[in-house]
């Protein structure tokens, strides 16, 4: 499989759902995308306090900002709820009026110490060098500050408003989204929680 020509349409929607693939294709996307900076093993654990640990659901964010990619591979799913859902964050944005979107950018939000250069904050919303807007997102990492922004209230208002995109991963199953601009959430992992997820995070080449 040549990795580069399914991945055209990663660009153009922001995700890619590649089912059944084995993981010689999984390395040549990996390889593909960027520098891999980060593997977990996404496995639930009933009284983990952790969120992306547990078997709770997990409401739309965004990973660490230096992940410009996530991919997942699927090696186990419960047989009942851990689906993920998405949602095109730029879409989004494009709802609001301009003085809100000017707003978003001046919104900070904690981000936890992964990297020994990351200064534990960073902008919901920035445009990088080409021109191109880039979203960082998490409720539960809002400073209490900007809680009550308006123009933050009604993001979060249009983003509960959203169609997502919804998908169960199973097996060999492969995941990728643009971690710039796609939200993506878990619905709660009930049943028999026999669920493994390996994920990647990649920075841009």
């Amino acid at each position: 499989m040549q990795a580069n020509a399914p991945l055209r349409g990663l660009y153009e929607q922001g995700f890619l759902h590649l089912p059944k693939q084995n993981e010689n294709t999984l390395q040549e996307i990996l390889t593909a995308l960027g520098e891999v900076i980060q593997i977990t093993d996404v496995t639930p654990k009933p009284d983990s306090r952790g969120l992306i640990t547990s078997t709770r659901g997990l409401d739309f964010h965004t990973d660490h900002h230096k992940a410009k990619f996530i991919v997942w591979y699927c090696y186990k799913q419960c047989n009942i709820g851990g689906e993920t859902l998405l949602l095109d964050a730029f879409e989004i944005y494009k709802k609001l009026c301009q003085p809100y979107q000017n707003e978003l950018q001046k919104i900070e939000l904690f981000e936890h110490k992964v990297f020994p250069d990351d200064y534990e904050k960073y902008p919901l919303v920035s445009i990088d060098s080409n021109g191109n807007t880039k979203f960082y997102y998490s409720f539960w990492l809002v400073r209490s500050q900007d809680k009550q922004n308006p123009a933050l209230r009604a993001f979060q208002q249009l983003i509960r408003e959203a169609e997502p995109v919804k998908l169960k991963l199973q097996p060999t199953d492969i995941l990728i989204v643009d971690n710039h601009r796609i939200f993506h959430a878990r619905t709660p992992i009930e049943g028999n929680q026999d669920r493994w997820l390996k994920r990647f995070w990649l920075s841009e080449k």
